[in-house]
């Protein structure tokens, strides 16, 4: 789960990295918008210079102005290639911000995963641990148990040797698996 969060830690890096390297890319096309728009005012300015100076050259002057309508155009095409690039990186900033508020969440959400875990993990250690003593303490009583009817056997057995009948079943309750064995031996000896 650590190295889940420490991969989703580089990838935010990573998508931080490249929000940042949009940013510069779009500011870049800003710059280069605002000269070529600075360009063709100049180059506006000049058409309308060469217009004044020289009615007699008609010809040139509106050959320039052909020129520069066509230049004009194409920075227009320009313009609008740049503004759709803008917004194709809009879009992408955008698609990447969700991306980086999901991953947030997703991080929060495992850690709060991880953090009950660990609390649930505490809980059934501290429930383990409970049951060991008890374990412990069934042991115990079981065997102080076991040793008090071994006392009592061995006292009934030696106050009614003369009783075999009750001896007997004292010793069946004694070692109740013995008379078993017995029967299993003599079956195997037949």
């Amino acid at each position: 789960m650590l190295e889940q969060l420490q991969h989703l830690q580089q990838q935010v890096q990573i998508l931080v990295k490249h929000v940042q390297d949009l940013q510069q890319q779009q500011t870049d096309q800003q710059h280069i918008h605002a000269q070529t728009a600075q360009n063709l005012q100049r180059q506006l300015d000049d058409a309308r210079s060469a217009l004044q100076e020289a009615q007699d050259q008609q010809q040139n002057t509106a050959r320039a102005l052909t020129q520069g309508r066509d230049q004009h155009q194409q920075l227009q095409q320009e313009h609008q290639t740049l503004s759709d690039k803008y917004q194709r990186l809009e879009n992408s900033c955008n698609e990447l911000r969700k991306r980086f508020e999901a991953l947030i969440t997703q991080k929060n959400q495992l850690k709060s995963d991880y953090d009950n875990l660990g609390t649930q993990n505490e809980s059934l250690q501290s429930q383990l641990k409970e049951l060991g003593q008890v374990r412990d303490q069934l042991q115990k009583k079981n065997e102080q148990a076991r040793q008090k009817v071994e006392a009592i056997i061995q006292r009934l057995a030696i106050l009614g040797t003369a009783q075999d009948s009750n001896s007997l079943s004292i010793q069946q309750l004694a070692h109740p698996h013995a008379e078993q064995l017995e029967f299993e031996d003599s079956t195997a000896n037949d």
